[in-house]
């Protein structure tokens, strides 16, 4: 095969037995040094892209995609003829009516603060699909028991998290007070409901795990005295992107009546701290890719220095500046791309270790919403947008050592001693 004979000194170069051993150490110390970088990016980028997906995954899943309610919390009524109009718009999965209201849970020994959800039984989906979270239960235990000592008629579920404060199980009674107030004989005092606990949930998210519950809408209508009316209908998108054209859609169809936010809206000062985050992580990783890459100016620079006689006799020769430069060049992003190609196939193996291997946080969900450490690798960011910056970033470090070589003067280079 017949190389241009930049490239094939290029390689003779970089092949060839050194009187310097200093300038092979440093080649490969440049060629770790790029590789090191480019793994250090590809995986911090990919574990906060699963970051990012894990969140989605988990935001969306256990909540609507789209709520659709009065303006300033004001009671939803006609929420069926809402729901049924929503239902059959393009991409929309479920339509239905929920209750939303807080409480304070006592059990025996402890009382905590929740949130309550009131959903349709039959058909859970449109506000959260509880069946995939739910341990020993499903959607339809919040049904009233059809035979008389089945159970209580108020059932509820409770996180995994919030059962474990309240020290209740499957089958034990909690007391739920309300915020509303009735009269008594010992005066004005909240209003309270018993519920059976007939299932406990987990969603791996430890402020949904530890703040909410879940009870049959009819349930929840008469808690918070709405009647026939509901707080809102939440809807679940058959494509979660697709959840702001969407919601826009039901404003123009509704004439702006209601008030509708997608999960972006509600979640997103969250998302946008995340992506910010990553931009930042990513620019500071470049910095460690850049350093990297501006080692190869010293094994380059030294390799001139060795070279200084070759470069002379080349040039009396009739090899052109142009072609000096090409020659040095080629050296310097031949130890970028083999520094790069490392970095990016041991990233790939580190992301697939993480993937197959969970690693557990500190503090799991209680600090950083989930308890193992994700991993989602994007191919467009890891072996493009990377690869490329990099071999940029090894090519304008190359341009120094390279013209520097140029620039000898024929007679000059071969006097050098």
């Amino acid at each position: 095969m017949n190389l241009p004979y930049e490239i094939f000194l290029g390689l003779r170069y970089l092949r060839s037995k050194r009187k310097r051993s200093a300038i092979s150490v440093l080649t490969w110390l440049s060629v770790i040094g790029v590789s090191i970088g480019v793994m250090a990016l590809n995986v911090v980028l990919s574990v906060m892209n699963g970051y990012d997906a894990e969140l989605k995954k988990d935001i969306v899943g256990i909540n609507p995609h789209i709520v659709v309610s009065g303006y300033h919390n004001q009671p939803l009524a006609n929420s069926a003829h809402v729901a049924q109009a929503i239902g059959k718009m393009d991409h929309v999965a479920s339509a239905g009516p929920y209750v939303q209201g807080q409480a304070l849970a006592r059990s025996r020994d402890r009382a905590v603060g929740i949130m309550v959800w009131g959903l349709d039984p039959d058909h859970p989906q449109a506000l959260a699909d509880l069946n995939q979270y739910l341990f020993e239960a499903k959607a339809t235990d919040l049904k009233p028991p059809t035979t008389e000592g089945s159970g209580r008629e108020a059932r509820i579920f409770l996180g995994s998290v919030l059962a474990q404060r309240l020290q209740v199980g499957l089958g034990d009674d909690i007391l739920l007070f309300l915020p509303s107030l009735q009269m008594t004989p010992l005066g004005m005092t909240p209003q309270s409901m018993k519920f059976q606990v007939v299932g406990i949930f987990t969603t791996s998210m430890y402020d949904y795990d530890s703040d909410f519950a879940y009870v049959a809408l009819p349930i929840a209508q008469k808690m918070y005295a709405l009647g026939d009316n509901v707080t809102g209908v939440a809807v679940k998108m058959d494509n979660v992107d697709l959840a702001p054209e969407v919601g826009r859609q039901i404003r123009e169809n509704f004439d702006g009546q209601y008030f509708v936010q997608d999960w972006l809206q509600v979640n997103r000062n969250l998302f946008t701290a995340i992506h910010m985050e990553k931009i930042v992580m990513g620019i500071i990783l470049s910095l460690i890719v850049l350093v990297a890459a501006l080692n190869i100016v010293n094994p380059l620079t030294m390799m001139v220095i060795e070279k200084t006689k070759e470069i002379g006799i080349l040039k009396a020769m009739g090899a052109t500046d142009k072609s000096v430069t090409a020659i040095f060049m080629f050296e310097g992003m031949l130890i970028g791309v083999l520094g790069i190609l490392l970095g990016v196939v041991i990233g790939f193996i580190l992301c697939e270790i993480i993937a197959l291997v969970p690693i557990h946080i500190p503090g799991g969900g209680m600090v950083y919403y989930i308890d193992r450490l994700p991993v989602k690798v994007d191919p467009f960011i890891s072996y493009v947008v990377v690869p490329v910056m990099a071999v940029v970033l090894c090519f304008l470090a190359t341009l120094y050592p390279a013209r520097q070589a140029a620039k000898l003067e024929p007679v000059d280079a071969i006097r050098y001693e």
